[in-house]
């Protein structure tokens, strides 16, 4: 949407004429659609490299607990 700005002499106020472009409206929709759909993929990844962290964290856990049994032999 463009905005067209005119002041009047004489007047202190400011006035906007918009003027619709329906390629640009149809744009925008098309960029919102994207960035929604990308930002359901970044959520599907953080929350895969959340789950993927805890895993390492636990096989750390675990391995540590190995060495251990191991060095004390």
């Amino acid at each position: 949407m463009h905005q067209k700005f005119s002041l009047e002499p004489g007047t202190l106020f400011l006035k906007k004429n918009f003027v619709e472009n329906p390629e640009f409206e149809a744009f925008k929709a098309e960029v919102k659609e994207e960035l929604s759909a990308q930002k359901s993929e970044i959520k599907k990844i953080v929350k895969n490299q959340k789950s993927m962290a805890a895993k390492q964290e636990e096989m750390s856990v675990d391995l540590k607990a190995i060495l251990t049994i191991l060095s004390q032999k």
